[in-house]
């Protein structure tokens, strides 16, 4: 099971490098770096450097067997996607994510976020996150609940949004996106209880595209509880055929 949510030292927030991570597994590896405009966390744009990031994957692939695969990770902003679609047009990646991460103020990990109305920012995030689906083209969505990441929330909570969430889902699903059970959300932000109702929504809309990602920034998170992840599928009769 490839980790299909990785970034190396050309994201913004990581010093990881491709060598640990290939010495860490047996397989295939594919890094998917931010690509985040108008940053309010780092107050920039943050761009990774297709060139460098290419050009380091060849050198690396022609010592380790092609074991490298090119990714991104798109973080939809809506005043910015002319841009976004800009950048991607020439690019050859094998695999894309799609996420939303910020609201052009607060990147939705930003410490003062926690102190906000919990159900204000559930519902902004979730607006965006639904917009965002099908304006690029990507493989995956990730981290659904990205934007609720700092906060409790219980199953009850969420189900609240379920017409929202069932709207997203169907989008995701017409567009071809795999769901992502990233582990990051589950089990470092003490979500597994929401990607369990999660998937059973998306079970139940007929989801037969997943993929797992760690979200990992630094080598101790590569691969970050696969064990629970695969047991997860397992309950859930998600079988390696549906795995991308």
């Amino acid at each position: 099971m490839r980790d299909n949510h990785l970034h190396t030292h050309f994201s913004y927030d990581s010093d990881a490098d491709f060598v640990s991570y290939l010495q860490a597994c047996d397989g295939d590896i594919v890094t998917t770096e931010h690509y985040d405009l108008s940053n309010p966390y780092t107050k920039q744009d943050d761009v990774p450097d297709y060139v460098a990031y290419s050009r380091e994957i060849a050198k690396l692939n022609a010592e380790y067997d092609n074991r490298i695969k090119k990714g991104i990770e798109i973080g939809y902003y809506e005043p910015c996607e002319a841009d976004i679609l800009n950048f991607l047009s020439d690019k050859d990646y094998d695999l894309k994510l799609l996420s939303v991460h910020h609201n052009g103020v607060n990147d939705y990990l930003d410490d003062e976020v926690a102190d906000m109305d919990k159900h204000a920012i559930i519902q902004e995030y979730l607006d965006k996150l639904e917009y965002a689906i099908g304006r690029v083209e990507a493989d995956v969505l990730a981290h659904f609940d990205y934007g609720f990441r700092l906060f409790d929330v219980t199953v009850d909570e969420l189900k609240t949004y379920e017409s929202q969430l069932i709207r997203i889902f169907q989008k995701m699903i017409d567009h071809d996106l795999a769901f992502e059970l990233n582990s990051k959300s589950m089990y470092l932000y003490g979500h597994e209880h929401l990607y369990r109702y999660a998937l059973d929504l998306v079970q139940s809309l007929g989801c037969h595209k997943y993929s797992i990602g760690s979200d990992g920034h630094k080598l101790e998170h590569f691969r970050l509880a696969f064990d629970k992840i695969q047991e997860i599928l397992d309950e859930y009769g998600i079988g390696e055929g549906e795995i991308i």
